[in-house]
């Protein structure tokens, strides 16, 4: 029996076969809303496409195998073969080439831009910068003392920082120029645990736009 992960298993617009079928998976089990003669079932079917499309983006990005690679080839041929309505195919295929756009500009080496970070992003950033300056400036007048309650703080800022959910290239920018040139943030990406996991993963996943794990109440 398969077990998750799996396309099949994991995603909800896929299904296997059954034996009558021949087995097999099926890569589009989708309903469309109903004939196009009623403008709001297109637009039912180009919004149902492109969160299918979100959720299969965000399946192989977490699972990038092999086998997972050929996904795309796959649903794009049940598509043909069942005759999928044009909504739910234009709406998936304009979100998957929304993120096609953006790897392709990093490949093109073309991700300059005049925009700025997320507020989020912003935010996060302009804490860690102000707990940092805090504790650097009271370590340059009192070297004796070992400040812990500035240091927590920092380290509190710092670690938000880590894990705040990058939503644009500019967020994914903005925190790998500070992990390059900031060396203690850079030590802490490279050879610290944030809870119970490695920072470097945590930073990654940050960089996916990926929402931070929850903890519990012992802070795990």
């Amino acid at each position: 029996m398969l077990k998750s992960p799996h396309h099949a298993i994991d995603l909800s617009f896929m299904r296997l076969k059954t034996k009558a079928e021949r087995g097999g998976v099926d890569h589009w089990n989708v309903v469309t809303a109903g004939p196009y003669s009623e403008p709001s079932n297109y637009t039912l079917d180009y919004d149902t496409g492109h969160q299918i499309a979100g959720e299969f983006l965000k399946y192989i990005g977490k699972h990038p195998t092999n086998g997972n690679a050929t996904l795309l080839g796959c649903i794009t041929v049940d598509m043909i073969q069942k005759q999928v309505p044009k909504g739910l195919v234009l709406g998936f295929m304009s979100a998957v080439n929304e993120y096609a756009m953006t790897v392709a500009r990093i490949v093109a080496g073309s991700t300059t831009s005049s925009s700025q970070p997320s507020p989020s992003i912003t935010e996060a950033i302009q804490a860690w910068r102000e707990a940092d300056r805090k504790f650097s400036n009271e370590v340059t007048l009192d070297a004796r003392s070992d400040h812990d309650e500035l240091w927590q703080t920092k380290e509190a800022a710092e670690t938000a920082m880590l894990k705040e959910p990058c939503h644009s290239l500019d967020d994914i920018r903005a925190k790998a120029a500070i992990a390059l040139r900031d060396e203690n943030v850079f030590d802490s990406i490279a050879n610290c645990t944030i809870g119970s996991e490695h920072a470097l993963r945590v930073f990654l996943r940050s960089l996916l736009g990926e929402e931070p794990e929850p903890v519990d109440s012992g802070g795990k």
